[in-house]
This record gives C-alpha cells, sequence and structure tokens, in this order.
C-alpha cells in the first residue's frame, strides 16, 4: 500500500525516463519488466507504489506554502523542516478571496489567528502536507503569509 497515492497514467506517462532509470536502478532490464508484467504477481504494484512515494515525497519536500480561502475564512501555512506555522483570518464582513492587506479599514474588520505546531514521528510533515493538499489547500508563494506575518509581528 503506498505511503501517498499511485500516480495515474498519465503522470506515469510523463515520468516514464524516470520510471525507467528508477528499474535500471533496481536491476531491472526491458526484458525483465515485461517477464514481470507477464507474471501476474505483484512486484509490478510493489514498484510502481514505490516510485508513485518517491516521485510525491519528492514534490512535497519542495512545498514551504499552503493556502485555503473561502469568502469569510483564509488560513495560510508556512512549513519549515521542524514545524508548521498558520496564520488565520476570520470575516462576517469582508469577503476574504478579495483581500488587499493594504485596506486598512477592512483589516479592522478581520479576526486574526496564529499558531505552530511540531511535526511528531507519527506525522510527518509531507503527510501533513499531502493531507492538507488532499482537504483542499493549494500550494502558495508565501508572499502573502509573509505580508501577514510583517502586520502581526
Amino acid at each position: 500500500m503506498p505511503k501517498y497515492r499511485l500516480l495515474s497514467k498519465v503522470e506515469l506517462t510523463e515520468l516514464e525516463p524516470e520510471f525507467i532509470q528508477y528499474l535500471s536502478a533496481n536491476g531491472i532490464d526491458a526484458t525483465k519488466w515485461e517477464q514481470l508484467k507477464n507474471s501476474g504477481n505483484n512486484e509490478v504494484n510493489d514498484h510502481i507504489e514505490t516510485f508513485s512515494d518517491i516521485v510525491i515525497q519528492k514534490s512535497l519536500e519542495k512545498i514551504k506554502y499552503l493556502e485555503h480561502r473561502t469568502e469569510n475564512g483564509a488560513r495560510f501555512f508556512h512549513f519549515d523542516e521542524e514545524e508548521a506555522f498558520f496564520i488565520g483570518l476570520k470575516s462576517d464582513t469582508v469577503n476574504l478571496n478579495q483581500l488587499d492587506i493594504s485596506d486598512k479599514e477592512k483589516l479592522k474588520q478581520i479576526d486574526l489567528f496564529k499558531a505552530t505546531k511540531k511535526y511528531d514521528k507519527a506525522k510527518t510533515r509531507e503527510l501533513e502536507l499531502f493531507e492538507m493538499l488532499n482537504d483542499g489547500c493549494s500550494i502558495a508563494d508565501g508572499n502573502l503569509y509573509k505580508q501577514l506575518k510583517q502586520l502581526i509581528a
């Protein structure tokens, strides 16, 4: 069972050169791969699961910021190596999907929250990111998070 998820056929096709390199590093050439596919055992699936986990893990390691916005709530996250930082905004009067933090009057109508969370052994940084992406968060460039952090400092 994969740690994250299996790559789709489209994703595997796009990553075919990398998958071939992965197989080669594991001593599997084209002839042996065809034999494995025709043997009916789980070894083919095991290799696809392992490769999928490697690709997703490496992708997650590159992510530093996530965000999730709704009309009356916005959550911004920064993930460093040891812990995650959170800044949350809530407002019943300001549409936070169109947030302009230079508008000081609107900022007065927004409740602001912040928190910090250390990762634990059961839920690594990457697993935390993966779950949050599956729950609707988007990868962000971190600009708004940084501006909000300066604002509340």
